[in-house]
Parts: structure tokens; sequence; C-alpha cells
């Protein structure tokens, strides 16, 4: 029986490598230094943009608190009306009323905290005074200020009778909290006009005062709040973006050292080879004879 001819050389398979060891090579090592750099200094980049965005946001809001602090005061009927929906950039906006304070409505929102001291802010409703038949009668909730303690009956919170003025800054109300009558009784844990409607009857304006002064005064102990001011404008927008622009650049180049590591172990390992063909079969080469 003629014999088969033997087949030609086969390529040797190349030894499976780990990344452990294609990660320690010169090489390897050389390009983590190198993308590690570049990440600490996108860090450091990213880290001087967020300095910049602290620095520029809280000089921009001081600007803006010294320009509220500046202007002149108006009617709030002549600003917000009633039931009408609270637009943000009345925030911090100096409005004057004349009404009468309703002592059996005051409530205390409890856990409020001011220079670091957590206490009760004094909410105490005026029913508004007013030529425009739409404000005249509606309620106006006035944060009166400040105090350390949580008792609704400290005669420190003894509300001015009689026709009051008022003057203050306006902000918008808070979402709801606990149901009026699950906390203490003549408490709250949010300034809600919502909540308040159910409670001291309407119309009600859906922001609230924070008072600046009122004429006859209030006792000296309640202590009197800062301006107001709308959710993130402490920090600058654009430098945010910048910074996190950086951060995101050092990310890339440290997932670039990966890709390129696992790239390398694949070459090394052979994935990358152009497949070996098949080797022809000799001319004339009888065929084996099938097994019996």
């Amino acid at each position: 029986m003629p014999e088969t001819p033997p087949a030609g050389p086969e390529t040797p398979a190349r030894p499976r490598v780990t990344l452990w060891q294609v990660a320690r090579t010169p090489r390897m090592i050389g390009l983590l230094v190198l993308f590690l750099a570049a990440a600490a200094v996108c860090g450091r980049l990213g880290a001087w943009q967020l300095e910049r965005a602290e620095v520029r946001g809280a000089a921009a809001q001081a600007q803006r608190l010294a320009e509220i602090e500046a202007q002149e005061p108006v009617p709030i009927e002549d600003v917000l009306a009633p039931q009408s929906t609270f637009d943000g950039a009345l925030v911090g906006r100096r409005v004057e009323a004349t009404g009468e304070y309703e002592a059996g409505g005051q409530l205390l929102v409890v856990d409020r905290a001011l220079d670091g001291r957590t206490g009760s802010l004094v909410l105490t409703p005026l029913r508004v005074t007013s030529d425009d038949p739409d404000a005249d009668g509606a309620v106006l909730p006035v944060v009166r200020g400040w105090v350390a303690g949580d008792d609704p009956g400290d005669p420190l919170l003894a509300v001015p009778e009689g026709p009051v003025t008022l003057t203050g800054y306006l902000q918008g109300s808070e979402d709801s909290g606990e149901l009026h009558g699950a906390l203490d009784p003549g408490t709250t844990d949010s300034i809600s006009s919502a909540e308040l409607l159910g409670v001291w009857g309407g119309p009600i304006w859906t922001g609230y005062a924070v008072l600046t002064g009122a004429e006859p005064t209030q006792d000296d102990g309640i202590a009197l709040l800062p301006p107001p001011t709308r959710s993130g404008t402490g920090l600058n927008i654009q430098n945010l973006g910048y910074a996190a622009q950086w951060f995101v650049f050092g990310g890339f180049a440290v997932f670039l050292w990966v890709r390129l590591l696992k790239d390398e172990v694949l070459r090394e390992s052979g994935a990358f080879d152009p497949e070996q063909p098949d080797a022809p079969e000799q001319p004339g080469a009888p065929e084996r004879p099938a097994a019996p």
C-alpha cells in the first residue's frame, strides 16, 4: 500500500501571555508613566477650574446680594399676585406689604440652621390690606426670623398687634412636608403654600416674605435672616464645565493605556497574525484507501 506523503511543517503556536507579563515590559511601563503624568496634569487643571468656579461664583453671588440689598421695595401685588405661579427670577426681590398678623396661625418651622446653629423659623400669616381687590384679604406667609428654641409658646414670639407695614425678600414656596398635625402642635417642617392654604385659608401667595423690617418693630431676640438666593448660584457653571472636561481627559488617558495593554497581549499571543493556508496536496498522490 502506498505511503501517505508527510504533511508540510506546521507553524508552532505562540505561548499564551498574561496582562501582568506584558504590563511589566519596559515599553508598557514607559507608556504607563507617560499616561499617568498626563492624567495628573489633567486632574490638576480640573482642580484649578473648580477653584475658579468657586471664586467666580462667590464673587457673582456677592454682587447679586449687594444688588438685592440696594433695591427699593415695591408693593408685593405689583410683582406677584395671590395664587399665581412663582417665578424663580423673583427670589430675593424686595417687597412691602401692609396688613395684620394673625397670631393664632403662627407656626415654628423646626430644624432650620443659622450660623451653624439649629433652631426654628418663625412663620406668621399676614392678612394683607391693599387697594388691589385681588390682593386685599389674601394671606402672605412671613418668616419673621429665626430663634434658637422650638417652643411655640415662648413669649419671645409674641406677634405685634394691629396694622403692620413690613418689607422683606421674596422666596418661593417649599415642597410639602409632613401633614399638618403630624408634628407637635404649632410646628411644621416646611413652608408650603399648598399646605398652608388648608390651615390659614386663602387666597394665598405661592411664595413667602423673609422679613427685613417692620413697623411696629418686633422683639430683637428674633434674628433676621440674610437675603435668600437661588440654588446653584454658588459656583460658576462655565468653569464647572471646564473642570469636568479636564477630569474626563485624565480618565481617558488611563483608559487608553489599558486599551493598549490589552492589544499588546493579543499581539503577543498571535491573535493578529495572518492565518496559515492549508498545505496543497501533491499532484498525482494516490488517495488513501477507505478503512475497512
